[in-house]
């Protein structure tokens, strides 16, 4: 396989590119179609909202709605029903419903369920496919394979979670797979993908050390306020999954920086062959001052994101900032803090690979 910069993808022309993005947005939408039309795959019995009627209920802060629904599975299917149901404005608890809505109901069609929603996510997802294929051309019809082959990679190790594995081994093996895979598939199989992969492996194996070293010698982790750990949990399972949170968090991150710093050297070498090592190493030095300060702020907005909601509803309950950081967020900071370290260790890594790229070139 070669890569993707190189002559496997022919130049674009513009009607090419009219003939590509009809193409990715035809299928896009045929697939959003399937999608939304996907009730028989369902075995809970679902309802099309075709009428509401909504008024208010004397005595109460509460409004009562009268829902009429098609049914579109099950034996049901092609009759009519109707729904009353009561909600509060404030729709904290409940929901209120709208013309158009496809909900999930129970077994005996008399109450709502849930909410079908599988159409938005779909429509989201193909919305992204498509724009990596018009916008990406060859190497982001490569991003969708890669997209698509780590989380059938994820599903697998998954799988093998449920089945008994521990997960600090999966994530650690997953973690070369993901890597791996990431990189032939998005620059193809050749010597500064593996330089990049070797980069990516050393700074995020000592990044992880780091963190081992400091999880085992912490003796008072609040292990109650981490997010969806499975219980019963011995203290040691606990340490395997916020170690693994920690690994995948920071793995995206270095290898963005691993993959830059080797491509960039890849293009200084084309440009200049005679270059010294020395002297690339600099040029590195300076790409990576450019880019560690965005990187390491994309790693905390990203983590900080998933504590946002929570950091927000405790303040408006009178729970202090610092109680909220101490244990809502300590997890997240801690997956921040070992990424940003991640990051810096990556720098000299992948500059230290640019040296050795280039004395291997010289050799030739």
């Amino acid at each position: 396989m070669t890569g993707v910069a190189g002559s496997m993808w022919p130049r674009d022309s513009g009607r090419r590119r009219a003939i590509r993005a009809a193409v990715a947005l035809v299928c896009a939408i045929l697939l959003f179609l399937a999608v939304y039309n996907d009730y028989s795959v369902y075995e809970s019995p679902i309802g099309k909202v075709t009428a509401v009627s909504t008024q208010k209920i004397k005595g109460s802060t509460k409004r009562q709605q009268v829902l009429q629904l098609k049914i579109k599975n099950g034996h049901e299917k092609g009759q009519t029903v109707t729904i009353v149901q009561r909600y509060d404005p404030s729709q904290v608890y409940d929901t209120a419903y709208e013309k158009g809505d496809m909900l999930f109901l129970n077994a005996d069609c008399t109450k709502v369920a849930g909410v079908k929603r599988d159409y938005v996510v779909a429509a989201a997802i193909l919305l992204l496919l498509a724009m990596l294929v018009i916008a990406g051309r060859g190497k982001g019809l490569l991003s969708v394979l890669c997209l698509a082959g780590n989380v059938l990679l994820f599903y697998f190790l998954a799988r093998l979670f449920l089945a008994g594995h521990d997960i600090l081994w999966l994530t650690i093996g997953g973690s070369i797979l993901f890597t791996l895979l990431t990189l032939v598939l998005i620059s193809g199989f050749r010597r500064e993908t593996l330089l990049a992969f070797a980069a990516a492996a050393v700074s995020a194996g000592a990044a992880s050390l780091i963190a081992f070293v400091l999880i085992w010698l912490s003796k008072d982790i609040g292990y109650e306020y981490l997010d969806f750990l499975p219980e019963p949990y011995t203290r040691m399972q606990a340490n395997h999954f916020f170690l693994s949170t920690i690994i995948i968090s920071c793995l995206g991150a270095v290898i963005d920086v691993a993959v830059t710093i080797t491509a960039s050297a890849s293009e200084v070498l084309r440009r200049d062959p005679s270059i010294q090592p020395g002297r690339l190493r600099r040029s590195m030095s300076k790409v990576a001052d450019d880019i560690t300060g965005t990187m390491i702020n994309v790693l905390f907005f990203t983590n900080m994101a998933a504590i946002l909601p929570v950091c927000m509803v405790s303040l408006a309950n009178d729970v202090r900032f610092l109680t909220i950081m101490k244990y809502n967020a300590y997890f997240d900071i801690a997956r921040f803090l070992d990424g940003a370290a991640a990051i810096l260790i990556a720098i000299p890594v992948s500059t230290f690979a640019a040296g050795l790229f280039a004395k291997g070139r010289r050799s030739k």
